[in-house]
């Protein structure tokens, strides 16, 4: 099942767990059945054994038929909707007043046609604007007429609105992603970042972790 997905330009392509997170999500366990100590078996008769091998059965019975209900919350629900966005021919300094004013950290870049395209970041455009590079090289300071669209990351990576937010968060540290929108039948619907998800912590601290 996927519950990720990239946006581009020109394609959309599913994004199953296994190709998302360096490592399995959970590790496969084995029951092992517990035996009882070896002066126990010497000292009982075969009547009481079967006694107590007919409750631990009773027990497991009941255990396995607990209500498996963990407290799971969905994107839809941490998610900050409705997302302020860019389109992808403005230009990088009106961008960065946009950042300025409402305090972001990262815009989704939506085309005409309302269909996500990119994401960009204001430390994108800061360093673009300083001449530095990603890997913190320096050189001249680059024009700040240049559009959205050259700056942005054209592959994006989106959760489903039902797309467990624990994934999410896995995400976050992993690959150190600082936000990621939220799709809705090919649709942006949303985005998430990490205040979102320490939010959800905080007000859902039986949220129950794995990752």
């Amino acid at each position: 099942m996927a519950f990720f997905e990239i946006y581009g330009l020109n394609n959309h392509e599913l994004m199953p767990l296994g190709k998302v997170f360096k490592k399995p999500i959970v590790e496969k366990t084995e029951a092992v059945a517990a035996e009882p100590p070896i002066d126990v078996m010497e000292h009982t008769d075969d009547s009481t054994q079967h006694g107590r091998q007919h409750l631990a059965d009773q027990t497991y019975r009941t255990v396995e038929q607990l209500p498996n209900n963990p407290s799971v919350l969905l994107a839809e629900q941490v998610m900050t909707s409705p997302v302020l966005t860019l389109a992808p021919e403005v230009i990088i300094t009106e961008a960065l007043e946009h950042f300025q004013f409402n305090a972001f950290r990262h815009v989704p870049v939506v085309s005409s046609v309302g269909r996500l395209v990119g994401i960009v970041s204001d430390r994108d455009i800061l360093r673009y604007l300083a001449g530095v590079t990603e890997s913190h090289q320096r050189q001249f300071p680059h024009a700040s007429t240049v559009s959205v669209e050259q700056l942005m990351i054209p592959r994006v990576l989106v959760a489903r609105i039902d797309t467990d937010v624990r994934y999410i968060a896995r995400l976050f540290v992993e690959q150190h992603i600082g936000a990621m929108p939220v799709v809705s039948e090919g649709k942006l619907a949303g985005i998430i970042t990490r205040s979102d998800v320490l939010k959800a912590v905080v007000h859902h601290y039986t949220l129950e972790w794995w990752v």
